[in-house]
């Protein structure tokens, strides 16, 4: 298991310098000149020469490559064109406003589809089958945009149980503000005891935590149905099953941990899925996080802010694959 971590970690730091050096060349690639546009409109030409110098693009490529490399190492990731400030500090803000509704929904769809999986595999050709299989089929098909908006509209609209959009009700904010601790809104409201903005964040966070979760769980569900049913028919259950071992301790035991490693990988991945619809899910309903100050950086061409979003949702994704393939190791030890 040592030597399996020393490879995955190496790998990890090996791909994250990669993908750092495909996101530099990739914005610096971008049209526009970044010095006018960090000086902001009717620029006179020396404060853009000014702009340049500070910006260190009077340099060779390969030089603002090596400083820029040089300065991710300690963690600056350069200072945002449109805020003027630190995107690391920018970032640090919005990513646990995001953060805190893309976890929520990565672990409801994560329990709800091992659960409706494995709930549809144990059944298999009843009726409940057929509705989890339904179900699940509808979830993958279903557009995350028009899912949002159709929540907005039948539970806010119709029957006004959630609120449309936004962290908190705007009162809240003046008679309860958040006191900002860990960034995320629930954890601190906690924290702090102020519970009319816990239960108001919480309530306004249920549509776009349901909006990201459908279709994940849909996906995990069905892989968990399909490689649960493919595992209890392979020759050593049906061995351990004729020489007496009870059915439930052969499907949840023997089946269910075998079946597992597959939809381990799937999780990983929809990590990355969440990630990106939480941009979608962000604009819809209006949540202060990482998707509005990515549109911000792309409409006024912020390419340090850009850089610094992609690098921290690949290295988000490069993680979080490198932890299910830990989670798969330990879950079944023949994964070399």
């Amino acid at each position: 298991m040592i030597l399996f971590l020393c490879k995955r970690f190496a790998g990890l730091i090996a791909l994250l310098i990669v993908l750092s050096t495909l996101v530099f060349f990739f914005t610096r690639s971008l049209p526009g000149d970044v010095a006018a546009l960090y000086v902001g409109g009717n620029a006179k030409p020396e404060q853009i020469e000014r702009a340049r110098i500070e910006l260190g693009l009077d340099k060779p490529l390969y030089v603002q490559y090596q400083r820029y490399m040089v300065r991710l190492l300690h963690g600056d990731m350069g200072t945002s064109l449109r805020t003027h400030r630190p995107v690391f500090q920018d970032l640090l803000e919005k990513i646990p406003m995001s953060f805190e509704i893309v976890l929520w929904a990565l672990l409801i769809a994560t329990l709800g589809g091992l659960f409706f999986g494995v709930l549809a595999a144990y059944f298999e050709g009843s009726l409940i089958d057929e509705i989890i299989k339904w179900f699940t089929s509808a979830a993958v098909s279903v557009p995350i945009f028009f899912l949002a908006l159709l929540l907005q509209l039948f539970f806010f609209n119709y029957l006004g149980w959630f609120p449309l959009q936004g962290r908190m009700d705007s009162i809240l904010e003046f008679t309860n503000p958040i006191q900002n601790i860990t960034g995320f809104s629930m954890i601190d409201t906690l924290i702090s005891k102020n519970f009319p903005a816990f239960f108001n964040v919480t309530w306004h966070m249920v549509l776009p935590v349901v909006s990201l979760l459908v279709a994940p769980l849909g996906v995990i569900a069905r892989l968990t149905r399909t490689s649960l049913l493919d595992v209890m028919e392979q020759d050593y259950i049906l061995a351990a099953r004729a020489s007496g071992i009870s059915e439930s301790v052969l499907f949840f035991y023997y089946g269910l941990r075998n079946a597992l490693s597959p939809v381990l990988t799937v999780i990983g991945m929809t990590v990355a899925v969440i990630l990106m619809m939480t941009f979608y899910v962000e604009m819809i309903f209006n949540w202060p996080g990482i998707g509005y100050y990515s549109l911000a950086a792309i409409m006024n061409l912020d390419y340090t802010a850009i850089m610094g979003v992609t690098l921290m949702i690949s290295a988000v994704y490069v993680i979080a694959n490198t932890l299910m393939d830990i989670l798969r190791r330990a879950v079944d030890p023949r994964i070399k």
